[in-house]
């Protein structure tokens, strides 16, 4: 596919096209990718003489012993040749029940999200949001607001309720199970406002992380 310096280029596109998946090295087609090759797979433009074919026009165009005028307007052709077979053996393309519930036209596992508001950020206007490894500003970009809350905190997950309860009624639910060097221990986390930074709260004192 393709040659060694543009093979992982192809491969990359492909992906995130949704056409192919690579699960622990090995590359599968999709659903989407087993309907385009059902359906245009015998036509022309997907087999290998016509790759070699272009290579050769490329190379004589370069070497100025061939119009890229002309190669262009052949090209367009063949585009429409095939966009043409594709709607008049539109009705006669049949998939496997597998595949056809497997893909969802116009939609893709892709598709950007908007991150969810978990609170105000407490050292700017901005909100913030799960910014995958760690809960952060949401105006970083804009204004490099760079306030924090570290996903992970001595072996414990703190997830979005929490942090939600952090950022509005200051301190979070008992979290049980903290562990630091040879111990456990049961906490709550609370937001000093005035430095930003996280604490344990314990029933007697408040301990810095």
């Amino acid at each position: 596919m393709g040659t060694e310096a543009t093979r992982a280029g192809i491969i990359t596109m492909l992906r995130d096209r949704a056409y192919i998946e690579v699960k622990k090295n090995l590359v599968y087609a999709t659903a989407k990718a087993k309907i385009l090759i059902g359906a245009i797979g015998k036509e022309i433009l997907a087999s290998p003489e016509m790759t070699a074919k272009w290579e050769q026009k490329l190379k004589e165009i370069s070497e100025g012993d061939a119009s890229p005028a002309q190669f262009m307007e052949q090209t367009k052709k063949m585009v429409q040749h095939i966009i043409l077979a594709a709607v008049n053996q539109a009705n006669s393309w049949t998939f496997s029940e597998e595949v056809a519930n497997s893909f969802s036209p116009g939609k893709s596992k892709f598709k950007k999200r908007n991150p969810t508001k978990l609170g105000a950020c407490k050292k700017c206007d901005g909100a913030i949001i799960d910014k995958g490894d760690f809960y952060g500003c949401s105006n970083y970009k804009s204004n490099h607001c760079n306030f924090t809350i570290s996903k992970k905190i001595l072996g414990k997950t703190i997830t979005q309720k929490n942090v939600k309860l952090l950022l509005s009624e200051g301190e979070t639910d008992l979290i049980e199970g903290f562990s630091s060097k040879d111990r456990t221990f049961n906490a709550r986390l609370t937001l000093d406002e005035k430095d930003h930074k996280i604490k344990f709260l314990f029933e007697q004192a408040n301990v810095n992380l």
